[in-house]
């Protein structure tokens, strides 16, 4: 071990010694070293562009899923059944689920044939504002402790228009009678293509929890004058015995590099792809996913890193070459130092590690040359730092060692004999 540390010290200090006496073919190789591992840093540096690019694709580009009528022509105001709704809200491959139900309402308990008059409001079951297009959370008011999460409860709460709320001379707090019809529609056959509106419950009390104020309502059915939890309403239509169904639901997908196994999971649950020569009916039956966007940037960045990492075998044939002529011209002229170290007895061996060391010593100083200005200035990460003077040494070293090995078959006594 001794002995091991002592031919280090003397290796290196050798090295050392002959990089000095030949300062200006060093520098030289110091500069075609560090233009290398610069042109590396930026190859490397696109590699890892795009693949950031790739994996924060999803949150740069969501993509959304809506339920349409099975023409593909509404994707409100539809008859979407209760079982649908349960099998998007239990698949794992959808996130930020909106639901919502249409309602007419009106103030106080009145019956069936009692309605014209009184029915004069327009209500929505929601499960998040988002259903409500247009609404913004700032255009919201809840009492204390209470915020938007009352839409996903099963809570007997609503949130009410402040002109609503003026009119009837109701406030923040108050509790309300109200009766609810909902919708019920033609399934295109006996009853054609007419919309009903059915008793659902009379004389319902509810909690003002909010106040609301849209300023610009963009949505296509007309706009809800009271917002109730989504599954309250759900537990209204089970209470009354009466089928559920939604008037309009949609999703995002979790994971879009799942979009596959997420458009399985929606026609297990008995989605269909939108057919345009349907006939037209309410049922929302259909699945619209909008993917196209996502889909095509995703293949051009895959594409991308495709070429990049395609590259990387000449890349590294090209640093080889480049290793082995430098290294062979810098060696040019020192056939005599070579031929006297092996006259006195230095076993070629150590004659090859040694000239081998003076390579691997520039090398080294290159990359720090380059690496260390970018890692200290942050502008460049250190994994593409690291793969680029990986790379840049391995080869460089392959083709300093190739252009090496041709002493090996250079005759000691022809380059004495000769004077050089």
């Amino acid at each position: 071990m001794q002995n091991f540390g002592v031919y280090s010290r003397l290796s290196f200090y050798l090295a050392s010694r002959n990089l000095t006496r030949h300062y200006a073919k060093s520098l030289l190789a110091v500069v075609i070293g560090m233009l290398t591992v610069i042109l590396l840093v930026i190859y490397a540096g696109n590699i890892e562009s795009t693949r950031n690019q790739l994996l924060s694709l999803p949150e740069a580009m969501e993509v959304t899923g809506r339920i349409n009528n099975l023409e593909g022509s509404q994707d409100t105001g539809l008859a979407i059944k209760e079982k649908t709704i349960d099998g998007i809200i239990a698949s794992e491959e959808v996130t930020d689920r909106v639901f919502s139900v249409q309602l007419r309402a009106g103030f106080g308990e009145f019956t069936p044939e009692e309605w014209e008059g009184n029915l004069n409001y327009f209500a929505a079951g929601i499960n998040d504002i988002a259903a409500v297009s247009g609404l913004k959370q700032e255009e919201i008011q809840f009492l204390d402790q209470e915020d938007e999460s009352v839409f996903g409860s099963h809570e007997a709460s609503c949130v009410m228009d402040a002109a609503m709320m003026e009119e009837n001379g109701l406030e923040l707090g108050d509790e309300v009678t109200l009766t609810f019809f909902y919708y019920r529609y033609g399934d295109g056959l006996s009853s054609g293509h007419e919309i009903f509106i059915d008793p659902l419950v009379a004389g319902k009390k509810y909690r003002i929890v909010g106040v609301m104020d849209i300023k610009e309502y963009l949505g296509s059915f007309v706009e809800p004058g009271i917002l109730l939890p989504f599954e309250n309403v759900r537990d209204i239509y089970h209470e009354a015995g009466i089928e559920f169904k939604a008037d309009a639901a949609s999703f995002r997908v979790r994971d879009p590099f799942r979009l596959n196994e997420c458009k399985n999971d929606m026609h297990d649950i008995g989605l269909l792809p939108v057919a345009r020569d349907a006939e037209y009916q309410y049922d929302g039956n259909a699945l619209t996913i909008r993917d196209d966007i996502f889909i095509n940037a995703a293949e051009n960045l895959r594409e991308t890193m495709a070429i990049l990492m395609g590259m990387l075998p000449f890349i590294i044939v090209i640093i080889v070459f480049v290793g082995y002529l430098c290294s062979y011209l810098l060696i040019q002229g020192r056939k005599a130092e070579y031929a006297t170290m092996r006259s006195v007895g230095t076993g070629w061996g150590y004659c090859f590690f040694l000239l081998l060391l003076e390579h691997v010593l520039l090398e080294i100083l290159a990359c720090a040359a380059v690496s260390l200005p970018l890692l200290l200035s942050g502008g460049v990460s250190g994994i593409v730092l690291l793969f680029a003077d990986a790379v840049f040494m391995l080869s460089f070293i392959a083709g300093s060692a190739g252009a090496l090995w041709s002493f090996h078959s250079l005759s000691v006594m022809e380059v004495l004999s000769a004077g050089e």
